[in-house]
This record gives C-alpha cells, sequence and structure tokens, in this order.
C-alpha cells in the first residue's frame, strides 16, 4: 500500500488526525523500564500497543534515536516493525543535501527502515528532493513553514515571487506531478496555514506544533475540500503523559483527548 492508501484508510477507520510523534528521551523514560536491555524499544512498544487504535499515523524523530547509537537503530527498527503494516509511518529527520547524498537519505529511509514518508528540507532544490520523489508509494513532506519562532527569520522572507512559505507551497505542488509529496505548517500558524491551503489544496499537511505547543484550533485551516488532508503531530503530551507504570494508560488517554478535539473542530467545519 502507498502512503496515500494507508494514510486515508487508517483516518476512515480510527476516525484520527492524531500523528503520535516518537521522540525517546532516556531521561523522561519511567523509571520501572531502565533496567530493560532496550528501555527505548521496551517503552515504545507499549506506547504503540495503547494507541495504535486512536492514531492516524506515527512519525519517529531520528535525531531522538541517532543520540543513543546501536541501541537506537535497534529501538528505532524495532519500534517500526511494531506499528502494524496498515499503518503509515513518517521518518522525521529533515533531509536536505545535494542529490547523489540525498539518494542515500532516501534509500537509508524507504528501503533499510521501510518507513512510508519522510520530512525533507527543500531549499535546495529539485535535484536535492528528486530522490525522495522517485519513491512513488511514498510522500515527501517538505518544510514549509515550521512551528518554531526562529522559522520566520527565513521562511518569511519577502521575494519577488512571494512570501518564501507561500513560494515553497507553490513549488511542492509543482513537485507533486514528479512524485507525492505534502508540506510540514505549523499549526502554530493558523492564518498562514489558510494560505497555504488555498495554494496546495490537494497535498497532505503534517501539523506539528499541536498538545505542547497548543494550536489544536487552527487545524480546521488546514482541512482540505474533503474534511481530510492533516496529521495532527503530537509528541510530548502523549509520550509522557505520565512517568510512572500507567505511563501507556495515560499516553492513550491523551491521544484520546486530542482526537475528541480534533473531531469537533472537524464536524465545526
Amino acid at each position: 500500500m502507498s502512503f496515500s492508501e494507508k494514510y486515508s484508510d487508517t483516518v476512515q477507520r480510527n476516525d484520527s488526525f492524531v500523528c503520535v510523534g516518537l521522540d525517546p528521551d532516556p531521561a523522561k523514560l519511567p523509571e520501572h523500564l531502565k533496567g530493560k536491555s532496550n528501555p527505548t524499544l521496551a517503552f515504545l512498544k507499549e506506547i504503540i500497543a495503547a494507541t495504535r487504535d486512536i492514531a492516524c499515523a506515527y512519525k519517529p524523530n531520528f535525531a531522538f534515536f541517532g543520540t543513543q547509537g546501536i541501541a537506537g537503530w535497534e529501538a528505532l527498527q524495532g519500534a517500526i516493525h511494531t506499528i502494524p503494516n496498515n499503518m503509515p509511518i513518517i521518518l522525521d529527520f529533515k533531509a536536505g543535501d545535494i542529490g547523489n547524498t540525498a539518494e542515500h537519505y532516501a534509500y537509508m529511509a524507504y528501503c533499510q527502515l521501510g518507513v512510508d514518508a519522510a520530512t525533507v528540507n527543500p531549499l535546495m532544490g529539485t535535484d536535492a528532493i528528486a530522490p525522495f520523489l522517485a519513491y512513488q508509494n511514498g510522500c515527501a513532506f517538505l518544510l514549509c513553514l515550521t512551528s518554531n519562532p526562529g522559522s520566520a527569520d527565513i521562511l518569511r522572507l519577502n521575494t519577488d515571487q512571494g512570501v518564501l512559505y507561500e513560494v515553497l507551497a507553490q513549488k511542492a505542488v509543482e513537485w507533486s506531478e514528479i512524485g507525492p509529496c505534502g508540506l510540514v505548517v505549523g499549526a502554530t500558524h493558523p492564518n498562514d496555514l489558510k494560505i497555504i491551503r488555498a495554494i496546495a489544496t490537494d497535498l497532505p499537511i503534517l501539523l506539528p506544533g499541536v498538545g505542547t505547543q497548543g494550536g489544536q484550533t487552527s487545524v480546521q485551516n488546514g482541512l482540505d475540500n474533503k474534511d481530510s488532508g492533516v496529521l495532527v503531530n503530537s509528541s510530548r503530551s502523549i509520550l509522557y503523559a505520565s512517568s510512572g507504570p500507567d505511563f501507556a494508560d495515560a499516553a492513550r488517554q491523551s491521544a484520546e483527548d486530542l482526537r475528541q478535539v480534533l473531531n469537533k473542530v472537524r464536524s465545526k467545519r
């Protein structure tokens, strides 16, 4: 199944736009897991088991695994294998490099790890993202207007074609003719999100900035004309809803609370 097919099926099956971000910080893991041979993997297995009927996707953040060396790579592979095959997985590593290097990034994501999508920095242009677009069953989520405050330093610059984030949204529409792509837009920018959705009417949009950073009410501006097309990422507020033995139950409740909020927003559209 392609990313698009998995996404559509899972949204309908689980009635959810909740994308669970997997950002495992060893310092925040419950104490009772720290004696395990791979505490990170043990933690994520329980998180996934508790949320797989609530989420529409999972988004492992490569940096949180990379800092743990070989154990982190094993945890990443193990977590990916734990996620049901019919659910989409987005590798968050914001790759962006020259074509030859990008080919290896894309191969690692799609062939070595077996994910369904990846986040990609488009600022180096067509040849840097083409290796990701070549995987026709995948989806390259291109950074457009991220949720961090510093995004304004670059992504709000004015160009002779418009504000840079608008230019990137338009380029994503053009690149989608080559291969599947989407956009990463912070839910903390509701007005800009509405502008971006008007440009990229059919592309999926990954929305970070919900949960710990807030921004749930902006989701309606990201919905497409089918009242779908968004993946609302929440990481810390789900993963670390509790630091005790009940962490999986607390994570499930946090994910369910977010699902209900998002579905209310959807119903008011």
